[in-house]
C-alpha cells in the first residue's frame, strides 16, 4: 500500500463509500447513527501520515462491521473525543503500542520503554508482516514461517 496522502485519502474515501453503501445491513437505528458518527470523526483525522494510516485501519474495521450487519467494539459506543492516536487501543487486536511506521520511533508515551512481543522479536522482518495482518476477535491466530538457512552457519 502506498503511503502518500493522496493514496491514503483515496483508500479512506473508498472505504467510506463502501460503508455508506452497506449501511442498510445495519438493522438497528442506533447502530446506524453510531456508524455515521464514527465516519464523521474518521473523516477529520488527517493531520499526519501516521494518523491517516490509523484512520484507515479504523475505517477498514468499520466497513467489516457494517458488512456483517452488527457493530462490534469499539463501534458499539460513540467515538470518544480526542485525537485518533489516543484511542488507537480501541482497535481490534490492541494496536495501541504498534506504531504504523515501526516499533520505537514516534510511538505513544504509553508505549515508550515497552518491548516488542516475542513473536515480533523473532520474526526475520521484525514483525512488519505481522503488523499488517488482521487479528481475529475470537479464535486462534496461526503464523507459519518457512525460511532457508545457510548450511555453513549451523
Amino acid at each position: 500500500m502506498s503511503e502518500t496522502p493522496e493514496d491514503l485519502n483515496y483508500d479512506c474515501n473508498y472505504n467510506m463509500f463502501l460503508a455508506k453503501t452497506m449501511m442498510p445491513n445495519l438493522t438497528k437505528t442506533d447502530e446506524k447513527q453510531k456508524a455515521v458518527r464514527w465516519m464523521k470523526k474518521l473523516a477529520t483525522c488527517n493531520r499526519s501520515i501516521a494518523e491517516m494510516k490509523l484512520r484507515n485501519d479504523f475505517m477498514y474495521y468499520l466497513v467489516v462491521n457494517v458488512q456483517q450487519g452488527e457493530l462490534q467494539p469499539p463501534f458499539t459506543e460513540l467515538p470518544p473525543a480526542g485525537p485518533l492516536p489516543e484511542i488507537a487501543h480501541l482497535l481490534p487486536g490492541g494496536v495501541s503500542e504498534i506504531n504504523v511506521d515501526e516499533w520505537g520511533e514516534g510511538t505513544s508515551q504509553a508505549a515508550a520503554g515497552t518491548r516488542k512481543p516475542m513473536l515480533y522479536e523473532h520474526s526475520p522482518d521484525g514483525g512488519a508482516f505481522l503488523a499488517a495482518q488482521p487479528v481475529p476477535r475470537c479464535g486462534a491466530f496461526c503464523y507459519l514461517a518457512v525460511i532457508a538457512r545457510d548450511q555453513k552457519k549451523d
